[in-house]
This record gives structure tokens, sequence and C-alpha cells, in this order.
């Protein structure tokens, strides 16, 4: 999704960059990273470029001279990808600022590292809504485990897992089963559909996270045991109001260093209204990929082993509630390698689920 900025807005977007599958790490390769502003916003004259790796406190760069005329910004980096080195697998931060008098539209411009190139999206609108202070979702944070007797958190390559949980509280959990089958537990107990992992002893969750992380939250790997899992619930919404599903998206802590696991790790996160397996429309999606096989942090329960630092980043779905709609199902799965393609079958490739981690729904305000 584009970022969305208001007339005279100053604001950051991100730069992200990843090795393709195969590729080889790179080690401190100094390479010239380039920005070329949309037409309607500028470089600003006090601003800042940061690149933030997930091991080390983020560094200030110091950039060329901004070119004006060409609305392009220049800067040098060393770059480290897969390496396993405190730099590796960061990402840039870039100030920018929307004119006073830009019409209200989307605005294109573009990014690139020598002579690779993407496209930077700015949406010029009306300020962005405002969350208001609450989460309508039950037990967004995990926190709210039923496990069965006797049993608990037990230890599995260093981390602790929840295999034995039998309710996670108000989420339905299920198997996307292919060709649009979508099969909830029957037991309602989330088994080996989704794995749960504890957060205080493997969450490694952001100190800086707004609202902040309470203690006893615990994480959701979507794949399960080689699953195309699922989780959703559904809440009562307002029609015609406007809300906003927040949520944090991590690498697995397990590391994957060899073939086959050098693989994608996918989520989709969604918002629908209707019947569920009927007439569902979707309110508002977004499909996350990521790559990571590093090691950057010991395991909890074994000080030999090396696992991931989840990286966490902060993901935003805004959306309106249509008139006549008075509940919504928010929905996190693992499409796999398949997709959700009624034609194909389920794939979910063996690959390590990407994590899910504090998910709020809230109602907004402009």
């Amino acid at each position: 999704m584009p970022k969305r900025l208001a007339r005279e807005q100053q604001e950051f977007f991100a730069i992200d960059l990843r090795l393709t599958p195969g590729s080889a790490p790179i080690s401190g390769k100094k390479e010239m990273i380039w920005v070329e502003f949309p037409v309607g916003t500028t470089f600003p004259k006090d601003g800042k470029v940061y690149y933030h790796p997930p091991k080390k406190p983020r560094e200030e760069l110091a950039c060329f001279p901004y070119d004006s005329a060409n609305r392009r910004l220049q800067f040098n980096h060393s770059i480290h990808l897969g390496d396993q080195s405190d730099e590796a697998d960061g990402y840039y931060s870039v100030n920018i600022q929307v004119l006073p008098d830009v019409l209200e539209d989307l605005l294109w411009g573009r990014l690139g590292i020598g002579t690779a190139t993407a496209p930077l999206r700015i949406q010029v609108g009306p300020p962005g809504p405002r969350p208001v202070p609450g989460n309508l979702l039950k037990n967004g944070g995990f926190t709210d485990v039923r496990f069965r007797p006797g049993d608990d958190w037990r230890p599995l390559e260093g981390v602790l897992y929840g295999r034995e949980a039998q309710k996670l509280d108000a989420w339905t959990v299920g198997q996307y089963k292919g060709r649009g089958v979508w099969a909830a537990s029957k037991t309602g107990e989330p088994g080996r559909l989704v794995d749960l992992i504890n957060g205080d002893a493997d969450g490694q969750f952001p100190a800086a996270a707004e609202p902040p992380f309470d203690k006893g939250e615990n994480v959701v790997d979507i794949n399960g045991d080689n699953t195309c899992g699922f989780i959703e619930q559904t809440v009562d919404v307002t029609p015609g109001a406007s809300y906003e599903l927040a949520f944090h998206t991590g690498y697995h802590v397990l590391p994957n260093p060899e073939e086959p696991y050098r693989r994608p790790t996918y989520l989709r996160a969604e918002v629908r209204s209707g019947k569920p397996g009927g007439a569902e429309t979707v309110l508002a999606w977004d499909d996350y990929v990521q790559y990571y096989t590093g090691k950057g942090t010991t395991a909890s329960h074994d000080s030999d082993k090396k696992l991931n630092d989840p990286g966490w980043r902060e993901r935003r779905l805004p959306f309106r509630v249509p008139q006549g709609v008075t509940a919504v199902t928010v929905r996190f799965a693992n499409p796999g390698r398949s997709g959700f393609d009624a034609e194909l079958d389920a794939n979910p490739d063996g690959s390590s689920g990407m994590l899910l981690a504090h998910v709020r729904l809230s109602a907004t305000t402009r």
C-alpha cells in the first residue's frame, strides 16, 4: 500500500533490500542508493536518512546534496545481506515532505540501487485516521492460552512451544485445504495447525512499540507443523465507520540456512464481511513475504543454539465498514506457494511460517 501523507506533512518511508532465493550473501559491498522523489514532494532541508540494523542502534547516514531540479537524493552505504553480521538485513528510512500546493492524488517516484529500480508511491490526501484507544479483538496478544491438564510450554530446538494448547481463547484455528476450502479445527484446539511460541522467553519484542507489548504476550507461527494454518475472529462494528487493523510480523526464530529451506515465508492479513464460505467481501488485505536465514540471538533453552532475531515490523491496514455491515472477520493465514487460488491444492512448502504478534483492531477518527 502507498504511504499516505497530507499536504505539507513530513514523514519517513522505508527502503527494504533483500536477497533473492539462492543468492550468495553480500558482505560490505559499497553501493549507491538513490531516490527520485515524486513530483509534488521533496527531501526536507533538515531531512535525515537512517539505517536500522536488527541487532544494533540505528545509524544516521551522510547524503550527497539534494538535487532539487531532478528531485534526486543519493547516498552510499556498505550493503550487508545474509552474511550474519550485526549490520545484516536492516532497512533504511528516508525523510519526505509533501509540498503545500500539490493535488490530492497518487504520486509516483522511484528507488534504486545501481541499475535495479522499484516504484515509490505516495498517496496525498487528508490527514490519516487516528486510532481510538482500545482493542476490539479479544486476546490480541495471545496471552490467554488453555493447556491440557498437566501440560504447559515445552522446549523444542531451544524455543518454548505450546503444542499441547487446547484453546487460544476467542480465536478460531484452522487449516486452508486448497481449492477455496477453509477447515476450522473440529475440536477448537490449535494442535499442529499453528504453533504458539512463548513471548516472554523467545518473543524479543520491540521496546519502542506503541502501544507497548504487555508482559505475557505470545507469538503465533501461522504455518504450524507444515500446514497452511489460519486464525480468525469475528467482531461487531459500526456501519459506515473507519477502523484500522494493526499487528507485528517477524522472521521465524528458527534459522533455515540450508536448502530446501531457503524459501520465502508467507502471511496474508485480511478483514472480511459476510458469511464465511459464502458471499464474503474483502474490506482490506495484504500479503507479506520474507526471506531470512541469519542467526542473531541465543536460544532461551539451549545456550549452544543460535536463533534468528525476529526483526519485528509493525503493519497497518485501514478500512471503512460499508453501510449495512455490523460484523467483520479478521483472518491471518499462510497461503503457501499456491496462494488461495480456488483451482490449486494447498502447498505449505515445508517452510517455517512468518511470526505474528500484538494484533489490534481499533476504531479511528479523522
